[in-house]
């Protein structure tokens, strides 16, 4: 199955096998930027420039919450690894952690200086990395709450950035027309418990697609 966003303001539901759509979600009053499933395909989440998050029942065909904590349009919903919270990103510059069964607010993040473009959990669950149009990629560790560090090599917005199906690299896409390849230092798995003081080593080696530009950026462009 594939779900689809779109500026007719709903969500769509494609059958790729049979090639064919077969329901429509409708709910949010402006253009939807943004649709995930669960990790069971039960649930979707979709972000909207109506400035809401909402969950959606497949098998009901219905919303059943929508979170309304942004305070611009949200550009980006991703769900965690293990399906139970959802993280948001938006022109509010800020990030959101929700929990989908208790439907509540769990994190708060002023992210960026700019708009949030996309928001993905690391395969572990506990680090989060975003892009956004100032430029720079982030990474946040979400069992201490706060930022871990944060990248620049783009020329210009950062549009996307995502962890490696192993999270040992991160891979980012920019308006420059440039795909690098960060590696991130971050373990597969956890490797500290919720109060653990040790942090991963600053990523500091970069591969960039264009060939005249392949480099390593020095220590002093990394926060």
């Amino acid at each position: 199955m594939l779900c689809s966003g779109s500026d007719d303001k709903t969500v769509k539901l494609w059958d790729v096998k049979k090639k064919k759509f077969t329901m429509t979600f409708a709910g949010h009053t402006n253009w939807v930027r943004s649709a995930q499933f669960s990790i069971d395909s039960r649930m979707i989440a979709s972000g909207s420039d109506d400035k809401t998050v909402r969950l959606w029942d497949v098998q009901y065909e219905a919303s059943i919450h929508s979170f309304s904590d942004h305070t611009g349009m949200v550009s980006n919903v991703n769900y965690h690894p293990d399906g139970t919270c959802l993280a948001s990103g938006g022109s509010d510059k800020k990030i959101k952690i929700f929990d989908c069964r208790s439907r509540r607010l769990l994190q708060h993040y002023d992210a960026h200086d700019k708009e949030v473009n996309s928001v993905n959990f690391h395969p572990n669950g506990s680090y989060l990395v975003s892009s956004s149009n100032d430029g720079s990629i982030k990474v946040w560790d979400l069992r201490m709450g706060h930022i871990l560090f944060t990248i620049f090599g783009h020329e210009g917005p950062t549009t996307t950035a995502c962890f490696s199906p192993a999270g040992d690299y991160i891979l980012s896409g920019g308006k420059d027309a440039n795909i690098c390849i960060w590696a991130s230092n971050l373990s597969p798995m956890p490797t500290e418990n919720l109060n653990g003081t040790r942090e991963p080593k600053i990523p500091t080696e970069v591969f960039v697609t264009d060939k005249e530009r392949i480099h390593k950026l020095p220590d002093k462009k990394l926060k």
